[in-house]
């Protein structure tokens, strides 16, 4: 033990990290060496909800020094019952799961720097958020968002863990240079209603802590250079049928990302509209993209003919008393300060974009 006290003493706070982590260090396969990596590894997690935010905690509390958080989302008490990084009160509050996600993570583990980005991740910024990280885990909620994501990593040569879980079903595969990728799995997008989702088919929090813990082991084993204790494949758990079981995935020689070298999710037009899933929403892009500073302070002013509306930070939200949804509900709206929109009580497009066009402009 002392030499892993001698190491933490060194490189973070003082000795404090090394007594959190002396029983992961007496593991063969990591030591401090292994723990050493740990500590000068940068991984990004897209998607801190469900899958995600398990992914997160163990990261954070296995000495991951520094963590990128990205989620457009804002926490609601739907997400409670499986998303564990958030209380009722973020969900009171609506705090941006990126922002709560970041504040967990300072609480339970000092010496990780984590930055918190309230943002989309799409094919007009993934690029950007991903610069200098050394593995992507995926926390995401539908599948063009990955594929985005598996274009960079095959590009990039960045390794990339997928993980989902849907009713009493997950899974996980871990995409590195050389393997299979995501496309190889799944070379063609879904048709729209062929993939079951949250909002249709529930999902039990303790499926969710399966998968998103055997994808926090992946992204651990790449963090501290171990990639050879990787399990490759499409890990897969059914619950229902107390079933684990592990898919071999070859690589396609004529996969269109990673034989081809042919990135269409990463080089696609941006979408202005797309629905948030569980959420019964949809966000909207401001029409330049995400990422253009917006005066919240003159839309709060605009909003306040339309109806109540609170200023937290650097979000907008309130509903509006003039504009309703088809059941006659007024729209929610949440404006953030890089412009997006998300408008709640709406699973319309093309109504959302309206909505928030008419409201918030461009």
């Amino acid at each position: 033990m002392s030499a892993g006290v001698s190491l933490f003493a060194t490189t973070r706070d003082n000795g404090a990290v090394s007594e959190m982590h002396q029983r992961q260090i007496l593991l063969d396969w990591l030591g401090v060496e292994g723990q050493r990596r740990l500590a000068e590894s940068h991984a990004m997690v897209v998607g801190c909800g469900a899958i995600g935010g398990v992914v997160i905690e163990w990261l954070a509390r296995a000495g991951v020094g520094q963590l990128t958080l990205v989620d457009r989302d804002i926490v609601e008490t739907s997400n409670l019952h499986r998303q564990v990084l958030f209380t009722a009160q973020d969900a009171a509050d609506r705090v941006p799961k990126a922002e709560a996600a970041a504040r967990r993570v300072r609480s339970l583990a000092t010496g990780t720097r984590v930055h918190a980005c309230v943002e989309h991740c799409g094919p007009e910024n993934a690029e950007e958020l991903a610069r200098g990280v050394h593995v992507i885990a995926d926390g995401l909620d539908n599948m063009e968002s990955r594929m985005v994501l598996n274009d960079l990593a095959v590009r990039d040569r960045i390794p990339f863990v997928h993980a989902a879980a849907v009713a009493m079903q997950g899974r996980s595969m871990a995409i590195v240079p050389g393997y299979a990728c995501l496309r190889c799995a799944f070379p063609e997008m879904p048709a729209p209603g062929v993939l079951q989702t949250c909002d249709t088919a529930g999902v039990l929090g303790p499926v969710v802590g399966l998968a998103g813990s055997f994808a926090a082991l992946q992204v651990l084993r790449l963090a501290a250079g171990r990639e050879d204790l990787l399990l490759h494949g499409l890990w897969s758990a059914d619950l229902e049928t107390n079933r684990i079981t592990t898919i071999s995935v070859p690589r396609d020689p004529a996969c269109t990302c990673c034989a081809q070298k042919k990135f269409e999710f990463l080089n696609a037009a941006v979408e202005r509209t797309a629905h948030v899933c569980g959420r019964g929403a949809v966000q909207v892009l401001p029409p330049h993209g995400s990422g253009q500073s917006v005066n919240l302070s003159g839309i709060a002013e605009r909003l306040s003919r339309h109806g109540h509306f609170d200023h937290h930070g650097d979000r907008l939200h309130g509903e509006l008393v003039d504009a309703v949804n088809a059941e006659g509900q007024p729209y929610e709206l949440t404006v953030f300060g890089d412009g997006r929109v998300i408008v709640g009580r709406c699973t319309d497009l093309e109504a959302a974009q309206s909505v928030a066009d008419r409201f918030v402009g461009g």
